[in-house]
């Protein structure tokens, strides 16, 4: 478990807001995933660090990770946008920044 603490606090040191002009070479690279809004970006990274498998495939089998569809990417080509992101390599896991509140 100590580990994974220190994936944690690695993590959390990583993860940046970043443009869509620099996520979109990794989504033509096809190494690109958004993460769904209900998880956590750190929590996603660290069990991708560590190689758990089966809860990968069940974001994946549940659509909680997903790679852009064309629709996204077509609208972030126009408008651009901001997000969060963080590496894992090789891959790259993103989520739309939510901007205002009430």
């Amino acid at each position: 478990m100590q580990e994974g603490s220190l994936l944690v606090d690695k993590f959390k040191d990583e993860v940046g807001t970043v443009s869509w002009s620099w996520l979109r070479p990794h989504e033509k690279h096809g190494s690109l995933f958004q993460v769904a809004e209900e998880l956590d970006l750190i929590e996603v990274a660290v069990e991708v660090a560590e190689d758990r498998v089966t809860r990968i495939k069940t974001w994946l089998e549940n659509g909680d990770l997903t790679r852009p569809i064309p629709d996204q990417v077509e609208e972030w080509n126009k408008v651009g946008g901001l997000f969060s992101g963080i590496i894992v390599k090789p891959y790259v896991f993103f989520k739309p920044v939510v901007m205002g509140g009430e």
